[in-house]
């Protein structure tokens, strides 16, 4: 009986650190999100800094991609910017944050917004919407 709970605890472990991502979120308060863009739902992703309401950082995310980001506490540049946001684009249905290689110092979690706009439908993969026309 021993055996089967230590084994239970392990194999239970294991599915935590596999990182599976579902749309929207990890399903509990870790600041990790996973957006997918599609045909009729492609998404353009922000972070606004709510003490200025800038907009601090934005990705129109392709249709047929998934964005998976976190935030990471304390590991910022400075007081201003004390957290980071790290993000990954990969092929929708595919991958995790494990590996990301794209960074950005951001404000804290009291002083950040995460938003998504959905883009004028329909949109085919391969069309994404350059500057000039979003303006």
């Amino acid at each position: 009986m021993r055996r089967s709970i230590t084994l239970l605890g392990i194999l239970a472990a294991s599915f935590a650190l596999l990182g599976c991502r579902s749309e929207g979120g990890i399903g509990y308060s870790a600041d990790s999100y996973t957006y997918v863009s599609r045909t009729w739902e492609p998404k353009t992703i922000s972070v606004i800094d709510t003490r200025t309401g800038e907009t601090i950082w934005t990705l129109e995310l392709p249709v047929g991609k998934q964005l998976n980001l976190k935030f990471v506490t304390g590991t910022g540049p400075n007081e201003y910017y004390p957290d980071e946001i790290q993000w990954k684009v990969v092929d929708a249905g595919n991958g995790g944050i494990a590996n990301a290689t794209n960074r950005l110092p951001c404000p804290p979690r009291d002083a950040r917004r995460l938003e998504w706009v959905r883009r004028p439908v329909p949109e085919m993969p391969g069309t994404e919407l350059t500057a000039e026309q979003t303006q």
